[in-house]
């Protein structure tokens, strides 16, 4: 068993995201997808180390799958310390097959007890807000200009393992290291993807030089009403509204709750491609309202989501005019 502690600069603000948790990000390696059948040869940890001062990645590396034991034992002297495990579709792999692997060398690990923040989990929540082709983790770093230089992926380092094991051949372990290496250290950067997804939720309206903030909070689509709920900025006299219309109700509470329903229709926006939208008729005022979409579609429709994905852009911006509605109905 070797291990192999880095000091590494922090880019990102993680107290942002997790206030003073002690938190640690977790990442391992495996000869195989089968907690039963495949073994664990690298684990790979980030957390703040107050000896330093700074954040350590270490990387715990079994020379054989023999010393599998050996890296586990490690792992579960280290971990309980901790207040927060975060990983990337951990809850679904890296976790359990920790679990599993510890049991089956009788050891007593707590790692499913102990609380995780799955990075993936958290992003698919939100991906119906978001243009992603997929969630995997090099797609995630690049939308947000994020291009490593390891070129290796998991299914080739464990070919290079197995090599290794027979050659000790250090060009391969340190290939393997690498890739580890780039996964934990961009994972702390991809934390910056709930900035972005924040960002996309977001809007403004300036109302008589009064700036009103407004979030997304969540989107549900049920028979044929779109219930989109938010959240605003303090908006003094402009609060407790409720108007039920034809097309549209708002529901506008003093605890800065926000909820509008949209009345929706149903189509195909290509021969293949379903999709929700809406009549510009049943928005009041809605003359300068248009489609933002790259779609092409006829004047007096505004699309609402194609497939799984919502048109966030065209949504803010019925929520802005539906806002300003509601407050020159209030001056009146």
């Amino acid at each position: 068993m070797d291990i192999y502690n880095h000091l590494i600069n922090c880019k990102s603000n993680l107290l942002k995201y997790f206030g003073k948790k002690n938190i640690c990000f977790l990442d391992i390696e495996t000869t195989g997808l089968s907690r039963k059948y495949n073994q664990i040869y690298l684990i790979g940890m980030v957390y703040f180390d107050e000896n330093n001062k700074n954040w350590c990645l270490k990387q715990i590396f079994a020379n054989n799958t023999d010393q599998e034991k050996q890296i586990l034992e490690k792992l579960n002297n280290i971990i309980n310390q901790f207040d927060l495990i975060v990983t990337y579709n951990g809850i679904s792999f890296d976790l359990p097959f920790i679990h599993h692997r510890c049991k089956k060398h009788s050891i007593h690990s707590k790692i499913l007890d102990m609380n995780s923040f799955d990075i993936y989990r958290e992003i698919k929540n939100h991906s119906s807000y978001i243009q992603l082709e997929n969630l995997r983790l090099k797609t995630v770093e690049e939308k947000l200009g994020i291009y490593r230089e390891d070129e290796y992926s998991g299914k080739d380092c464990i070919n290079f393992y197995y090599q290794y094991m027979k050659n000790k051949d250090e060009v391969l372990k340190n290939r393997i290291l690498k890739h580890n290496y780039d996964d934990l250290y961009y994972l702390m950067d991809i934390m910056k993807i709930f900035d972005h997804i924040r960002d996309i939720k977001s809007t403004v309206v300036d109302y008589n030089g009064k700036i009103i903030n407004i979030e997304i909070k969540d989107i549900i689509a049920s028979e044929d009403i779109l219930k989109i709920s938010c959240t605003t900025s303090t908006v003094d006299d402009y609060v407790d509204a409720i108007y039920y219309q034809g097309g549209f109700n708002i529901d506008w509470r003093g605890d800065n709750s926000l909820v509008i329903d949209l009345e929706f229709k149903e189509g195909l926006i290509t021969p293949t491609k379903k999709c929700l939208f809406l009549y510009k008729a049943d928005i009041p005022y809605s003359k300068d309202l248009n489609d933002l979409s790259q779609f092409i579609v006829p004047d007096n429709i505004i699309l609402l989501k194609v497939e799984d994905k919502y048109e966030v852009e065209n949504i803010k911006n019925i929520l802005k005019h539906l806002i300003q509605y509601v407050l020159l109905e209030q001056d009146k």
